[in-house]
């Protein structure tokens, strides 16, 4: 992705129109068009208000996805996770925890010379113990 792209999706995840955006960063309605469209001359005071805006890192706007290894854009989307209701970042958490158990349990099996694909019910509770008491 480019700072174009980037822009273009961090604002649409706030649900901001470019005018909107334009208003936050104090930044012409054009120019926000512009980057989104993909001009090659930014200036980094414009990089700095765009940051403020959204409240992000730089790595938020200038990652390039196809040029970066798999843990910056993992990074990236934790990042844009903070902004999720409190609930929808329980869920990721949980889900994560899942996952993860399961891969080193199927590692395990596999070390062992078997393999199985596990699929884990209800809520584990190790991140987050309260996921238990109000699953029921």
């Amino acid at each position: 992705m480019s700072l174009g792209e980037n822009v273009k999706r961090l604002r649409r995840d706030k649900g901001w129109t470019q005018g909107e955006l334009a208003d936050k960063c104090k930044l012409g309605l054009n120019l926000i068009s512009k980057i989104e469209r993909h001009s090659p001359d930014i200036k980094s005071s414009t990089i700095y208000k765009l940051m403020d805006a959204f409240n992000c890192t730089a790595d938020m706007l200038l990652l390039d996805t196809e040029k970066s290894n798999m843990n910056t854009i993992l990074k990236t989307q934790f990042e844009r996770t903070a902004d999720l209701p409190e609930e929808n970042q329980k869920v990721l958490i949980d889900l994560m925890d899942k996952y993860c158990k399961a891969m080193a349990f199927d590692n395990l099996l596999k070390e062992n010379g078997k393999s199985s694909l596990l699929w884990m019910k209800g809520k584990t509770g190790d991140v987050l113990p309260e996921l238990n008491r109000t699953a029921g």
